[in-house]
């Protein structure tokens, strides 16, 4: 995944040493944020309803807080035409594929829970 705003693909760090690269949540897409975007960055990120923090993720239509933890459900898309988040492209946005995706974990898991 290329950086938000600038592009710039991500490279595996040194051995040893964690990503200089950032998480955060913009338009209630994740998006990544490489070393020098990051000062201006973080005028764009979402923010922490309990916290105020700007270090969140999302992860199967829920966004998290890494700093306290907190976690709520990402708001709906407003209507199919929305405009897609910075750096995306209008295929990678689409909700259909992302509530089918989810949907699909929920079975995988309901037959988990049915061997056990």
């Amino acid at each position: 995944m290329p950086c938000y705003r600038c592009g710039t693909r991500q490279v595996d760090p040194e051995p040893g040493k964690p990503s200089p690269y950032h998480r955060g949540v913009v338009g209630e897409h994740q998006v990544l944020i490489c070393p020098a975007c990051q000062p201006d960055a973080v005028a764009d990120l979402t923010r922490c309803t309990g916290c105020g923090g700007v270090r969140l993720i999302r992860r199967l239509d829920q966004i998290e807080c890494l700093d306290c933890r907190l976690i709520r459900d990402a708001e709906a898309p407003e209507a199919p035409d929305a405009t897609p988040a910075p750096g995306t492209s209008e295929s990678a946005t689409r909700e259909p594929a992302a509530s089918e995706l989810a949907a699909e974990v929920a079975r995988a898991l309901d037959r988990l829970r049915e061997t056990r």
